[in-house]
């Protein structure tokens, strides 16, 4: 699809892909530093003979090889008149109380929404190469610039400084 289209959530304003998640490359220090951290919590639970906790953290060991070895798959991004299309979900405007933009080159290109409905209340898409004063323009349309937010999510800040 282009911009200018339209499409039965009104007509696209703009577009981009961003992939599932962030995958970071990884060097072998942080790889020993992990082996290192989780075979201490696993012989831990072995003396203790925690057997549950045990199977957690292989588990855990198992999903993050397996994740490891995926590549985050490219996600459509829609800013349309009537909402968000992300991917196949669509999120109309309604479902957002606001908006704010975190641009700080090159780490950090975030868009965030404000979301009461959900447990996790920001929901953040990554801006790519898209011009975020463009960006904001379009959504101030639509819904209200949060000018109190000016930092991203712990939670973004936490995954990019362990590099998860």
């Amino acid at each position: 699809m282009a911009v200018g289209h339209n499409t039965k959530y009104g007509k696209i304003l703009a577009e981009w892909q961003v992939p599932e998640y962030i995958k970071y490359q990884h060097f072998f220090g942080w790889y020993l530093g992990a082996g290192l951290i989780g075979g201490f919590f696993f012989i831990h639970a072995l003396i203790n003979r925690n057997f549950l906790f045990v199977i957690i953290i292989a588990l855990i060991a198992l999903i993050s090889y397996l994740h490891e070895r995926n590549e985050p798959a490219l996600i459509e991004l829609l800013i349309t008149e009537d909402g968000l299309v992300f991917g196949e979900k669509f999120y109309p405007y309604r479902e957002f109380t606001s908006f704010w933009i975190v641009y700080e080159p090159p780490d950090v290109k975030t868009l965030y929404f404000t979301n009461n409905k959900t447990l996790r209340s920001e929901f953040p898409i990554h801006l790519e190469n898209q011009n975020p004063i463009t960006i904001r323009q379009l959504l101030l349309n639509y819904l209200p610039e949060d000018i109190e937010k000016e930092e991203e999510a712990i939670e973004e800040k936490l995954g990019r400084a362990f590099r998860i």
